[in-house]
């Protein structure tokens, strides 16, 4: 199958590329994978989420079973633990290896891992194999997502990933909340094991799918793996997510475990951090930490972890204890939940898609989340079932506009070399966020528990820990204890989630800090499209005309609103910076070049008035077309004025750039007023200078697409002139006129021409002292105002 993925960065360039065009390429008959073909890899990769999220939730439910069963009580917390600990560390180690040795073969490797992992866990005969294999189970179900993630964008542009990210989100999210159910009802219905067994058809269907539907092209060779940076992270990663399970429930916050681990999830990270730095290939590269949209992303990730882990943990397990409800109600009143995030994914992902634009969506989203989590932090007894699956209908909505928006938004932004490695690194903090969310709220609630316990409790009452007491366990004690506790737990727990609303609210003031980037627009058509003859011009004379074997790469350049951009210059690079084709386009706006082959290329576009782009392309089986959107140029604009707003007329304005080199030069008008236009987003020199006045220079950042105002202030120099005579007022020639300043410093030399004359320009306010030799030498000390003309005649020594 053909893989085309595109980025769009910004190349600065001192002057458009007049570039001859070239010959649109003619139709290439590449083997093109059929709607079937598409269809199968779709399926897979939707099964293999699926596993690798209920794997997350469904032994919950089903835990009392299974340690009825398995010996090993002790364990029990473990069978759920250690799944989404291995789970969570290799979300970026799958990421970064699959950008080094090929998507396909590290997913395949992962569904194998996965499918073993179940059958194995199934088939568990104690509770430390359970843990074990269900720990296998999660390395081969964090592969799973971060392959399927990866290869959507490898095989799918942004333009148009938005609805495949929408479903896939979706079933995701639903699975999340869906595993409790399933899990409960297998349970009761069947046996635990299937919970696990079930995986196994699923995992062998979809390796099938994805083995024979899925055609990549091998990547290029590159650096080793990072075996050191690999360690590191996997030893910060286990030591947080230990931290997050245990402290506040199993080990005071004071104690000294949970005090080691949080030093020990610091200092590696640290250290990772460090190596990341120095690494060939780095797991998590550093300058995604300097990408704004990767930061914002990644922290509303984060949040949404929080949001989505807290309501699908607490929510059912509060129906269980507050209504008595069974396991399959408390799943079957999730489906609002449910709901809202399947409704609302694909709906953001196609208005990204239709409209290329997504800033709005975060910010909704953040907006819709904290309305829906507000009101579940009132549940009482007397809350109503219409009440409560409206607002956690509204909370689904809200979580299913972020989920997808913020991976596509975080795809977008990331180097196609680093695009599983940025997924990995946003999985990765969703997963973290939803770890700290449960620590944080998991001891919040404890502590609010055991005070509701101890006033609605008799005094005398002994009963285990309020954690081991599960639902089932509390409706069969006396009715007063019975009462007691689930009065105290329904008033405990739903203001847990008061607290996620300022985390949601944060999260809706930093989506406003994401700047619209537009998304790629790409149309992977069956038969290859080859634009009409006017597409392009043809070759300059002279010139060698483009290959015309290999894959065509169409489309036009236009505007941010989309019309046109006729007579744009294009070049078409490989990595190594060779020039395989050039052209431009046509009246309507189109082009067409050739590509010798599949690979990786870089296109470049430049007109007048414009800013240049860059746009990477990968180029698989298939014809390419690509729309390349030029913004404006900026222009810088501005006056000329002394100190008290008089302007100055025909001041000399220069502009350099940070190298050095004068940009552009233009004169003041008759009102100061200066334009410069044409100009490169980026940081600049603006010197002005005119006679009379001191030359001034201040830096200046133009931006693109718009124009940016930049007064100059020049200050007066003083001229001193004036004429050396001697005693007859006669002229002298060849007399050697010096100023010193105050201090006796020699300021200037002049030497008189046949009328006596000297001149000293560009001088400061101040104190000088003229000198004229000749004749016998005169000194005379004279105040210099600044910005003013001062004349002195200065009599020489000898009479006539």
């Amino acid at each position: 199958m053909g893989v085309t993925t595109f980025e769009t960065i910004v190349v600065k360039s001192e002057e458009p590329l007049a570039l001859p065009a070239a010959e649109p390429a003619p139709a290439v008959c590449a083997p093109c994978p059929g709607p079937v073909r598409v269809r199968l890899v779709l399926t897979g990769l939707l099964l293999t989420l699926l596993l690798a999220a209920l794997g997350q939730t469904v032994v919950a439910t089903a835990l009392p079973k299974i340690v009825g069963e398995l010996p090993g009580l002790g364990g029990m917390s473990w069978a759920v633990t250690s799944y989404l600990l291995a789970f969570t560390v290799v979300l970026p180690l799958h990421g970064k290896l699959g950008d080094l040795l090929g998507r396909k073969s590290v997913f395949l490797f992962a569904i194998v891992v996965f499918v073993i992992g179940s059958a194995l866990a199934g088939a568990s005969r104690t509770m430390e194999q359970l843990i074990a294999f269900r720990a296998l189970q999660g390395i081969g179900g964090g592969g799973l997502l971060i392959g399927a993630l990866a290869i959507i964008a490898d095989l799918v542009p942004p333009r148009e990933r938005g609805r495949f990210l929408g479903v896939i989100s979706a079933a995701y999210a639903t699975a999340v909340v869906a595993g409790p159910l399933l899990g409960g009802c297998l349970a009761d219905h069947a046996s635990w094991r299937w919970c696990f067994y079930g995986n196994v058809p699923l995992g062998l269907l979809a390796l099938a799918f994805v083995a024979f539907a899925l055609k990549l092209p091998r990547p290029p060779r590159r650096a080793r793996f990072d075996v050191l940076g690999a360690l590191l992270l996997l030893t910060s990663s286990t030591c947080l997510v230990l931290l997050a399970t245990w402290c506040g429930t199993v080990y005071a916050w004071s104690s000294h475990v949970v005090l080691g681990l949080g030093a020990g999830a610091l200092g590696t990270a640290l250290l990772f951090f460090v190596v990341e730095f120095y690494a060939a290939e780095p797991i998590i590269p550093p300058h995604l930490f300097r990408d704004r949209a990767f930061i914002v992303n990644a922290l509303l990730g984060a949040f949404v972890g929080a949001a989505l882990v807290g309501a699908a943990s607490c929510l059912p397990t509060y129906l269980r204890m507050a209504d008595g409800v069974g396991v399959t109600t408390s799943g079957l009143l999730m489906l609002p939940l449910m709901c809202g995030i399947a409704l609302a994914s694909p709906v953001a992902s196609h208005f990204a898609d239709r409209t290329g634009r997504r800033t709005l969506l975060p910010v909704l989203g953040c907006a819709l989340t904290a309305v829906g989590m507000y009101p579940l932090s009132h549940l009482d007894a007397g809350t109503g079932r219409a009440a409560y699956s409206l607002w956690t209908g509204v909370l689904g909505l809200g979580i299913g506009m972020l989920l997808p928006v913020l991976v596509l938004a975080v795809q977008n932004s990331a180097h196609p070399a680093d695009l599983g490695a940025a997924t990995g690194a946003h999985a990765y903090f969703l997963q973290i966020g939803g770890f700290a969310g449960t620590a944080v709220f998991g001891t919040l609630f404890a502590r609010r528990l055991a005070d509701r316990l101890a006033g609605e409790l008799p005094g005398d009452a002994a009963l285990p820990p309020s954690d081991s007491l599960p639902p089932q366990l509390v409706h069969a004690l006396p009715a007063a204890l019975r009462d007691g506790y689930v009065r105290a737990y329904a008033e405990a727990m739903p203001r847990v989630f008061l607290y996620l609303v300022p985390v949601l609210i944060v999260g809706f003031l930093l989506a406003f800090l994401l700047k619209e980037k537009p998304l790629v627009s790409h149309n992977a058509p069956e038969a290859p499209v080859v634009p009409s003859p006017r597409a392009a011009a043809l070759p300059s004379a002279g010139e060698p005309a483009p290959p015309t074997a290999g894959v065509p790469v169409t489309g036009t350049v236009q505007h941010p609103d989309g019309t046109t951009v006729p007579r744009a210059a294009l070049t078409l690079i490989d990595v190594q910076g060779r020039q395989i084709g050039r052209g431009a386009t046509g009246e309507d706006g189109r082009y067409a070049l050739s590509t010798p082959g599949t690979g990786a290329y870089v296109l470049i576009a430049a007109a007048g008035g414009h800013q240049p782009q860059a746009v990477t392309v990968t180029v698989g089986e298939r014809p390419v077309e690509l729309d390349v959107v030029l913004g404006g140029a900026g222009r810088l604009a501005g006056t000329v004025r002394t100190g008290d707003g008089t302007p100055v007329r025909e001041a000399m304005v220069t502009l350099t750039n940070v190298h050095g080199e004068v940009v552009a030069s233009t004169r003041s008008g008759r009102e100061g007023d200066y334009l410069i236009s044409e100009l490169v987003s980026g940081e600049y020199t603006l010197a002005a200078s005119a006679p009379a006045f001191r030359p001034a220079a201040l830096p200046v950042t133009v931006q693109s697409a718009r124009e940016t105002r930049q007064d100059i202030e020049l200050a007066g120099g003083a001229v001193l002139r004036g004429t050396v005579r001697a005693g007859a007022g006669r002229p002298v020639e060849d007399a050697r006129v010096t100023l010193l300043d105050a201090g006796g410093n020699v300021v200037d030399t002049a030497t008189t021409g046949a009328d006596g004359a000297f001149r000293f320009v560009d001088l400061s306010a101040g104190e000088y002292t003229v000198v004229a030799t000749g004749y016998p030498p005169v000194a005379t000390v004279l105040q210099i105002a600044g910005g003013g003309r001062t004349e002195r005649d200065l009599q020489l020594g000898y009479a006539d």
